[in-house]
């Protein structure tokens, strides 16, 4: 999708005229699930959760998120309306065998307990790209996410898992009961392997953006998420202000984020980071977030 810049021109109107107008549509009420995230992934949002939801707008149509990773707010909020998008496919595989056919894949997954071993996680980390069953594939997925080291997804430049297995003395897999409810909530949802930059922006919607943090880890699929993609994300959500719809985003205190999103509502967080593979590297750090409603 090709769109002109627009991150130095002034906006049109103030956020209350904009927003201000928007239909009285109550924030989806559902029955809850006990759900949580069925992977690790770097950069998950359980700890800053709680502030996420608390800066959710109260109303709004349906709910997207298009840098999934482990969907930590989507399966807090359970949003009856929703779309779900991300550029890995084998993750988005994966969703979309948990919505689908949680018992056939809970079958697999307990095949892969069983025989795990060295050369078994070895082997796995070939045959995920040689293997044609798309639920196979969602397994092997998720084998390989809770027996690699500090749960990371990273790949080279051809495209393929290369992070080593992880010293877990009896790695668990997965919970059923978690898997199960998951795939609950992910009834009717729609999910989708694409890149930001395809989204379609609808009014009165809400768009909860999680990119690669700038200046930080940013080797999940190969290609990176350079200083350039990140401006393109910022000129899709100066898209979604000017469509009169609600954008949240996440991301790191540093003075381009900062920039990029200077007319937007901008809050600091300190928030753990464990992406690094030195323990010394790991802990505080300041985050953004990013919104075009609030105070």
């Amino acid at each position: 999708m090709s769109r002109p810049s627009k991150l130095h021109e002034p906006l049109q109107a103030t956020f209350s005229q904009v927003l201000g107008s928007i239909a009285d549509e109550q924030k989806p009420e559902v029955e809850s699930y006990g759900t949580r995230p069925f992977l690790k992934w770097v950069g998950g949002k359980r700890s800053i959760l709680s502030e996420l939801v608390a800066r959710l707008p109260e109303k709004y149509g349906t709910y997207h998120e298009p840098f999934v990773g482990g969907g930590a707010l989507f399966f807090n909020v359970q949003p009856t309306k929703a779309a779900l998008y991300d550029v890995n496919f084998t993750l988005v595989l994966t969703y979309q065998a948990v919505r689908d056919d949680v018992e056939k894949l809970i079958s697999l997954l307990k095949m892969h307990q069983r025989l795990h071993d060295k050369a078994y996680f070895t082997a796995a980390r070939d045959k995920i790209y040689t293997e044609k069953d798309p639920m196979k594939i969602a397994a092997l997925f998720i084998y390989l996410n809770k027996t690699c080291f500090n749960g990371l997804y990273r790949v080279n430049k051809a495209g393929k898992f290369n992070v080593p297995m992880g010293s877990y003395t009896n790695p668990v897999l997965f919970e059923e009961d978690v898997l199960r409810n998951d795939s609950k909530v992910l009834q009717g949802v729609t999910i989708t392997q694409q890149p930001f930059t395809q989204l379609e922006v609808a009014r009165e919607d809400f768009y909860y953006m999680d990119p690669p943090y700038h200046k930080t880890y940013d080797g999940y699929n190969g290609g990176g998420f350079d200083d350039e993609q990140h401006k393109k994300l910022a000129e899709l959500c100066a898209e979604i202000h000017s469509a009169k719809a609600y954008f949240m985003l996440s991301n790191s205190d540093t003075p381009y984020i900062r920039g990029l999103y200077s007319k937007f509502h901008i809050e600091v967080l300190s928030a753990s980071r464990s992406v690094s593979c030195k323990a010394a590297q790991r802990g505080k750090e300041n985050e953004l977030i990013i919104r075009n409603y609030g105070k």
